[in-house]
């Protein structure tokens, strides 16, 4: 039987390759937009959470 659950961090070069691409797009463009660095960081931060999370489940 294949494990239930898998690991969080995405252990694929394309898992992460999708993650990394996400979170410095979301950056760049979250500092684009407000001019912040700290606001583009945590968002950008918050996206690759969010990769992460929908790449373990896929």
């Amino acid at each position: 039987m294949p494990p239930r659950y898998r690991k969080l961090i995405p252990g694929d070069w394309l898992e992460r390759l999708i993650v990394g691409m996400l979170f410095a797009v979301s950056a760049v463009g979250i500092y684009l937009l407000t001019g912040t660095v700290l606001s583009s960081l945590l968002i950008g931060l918050l996206v690759a959470v969010v990769a992460i999370g929908m790449v373990s489940v896929l």
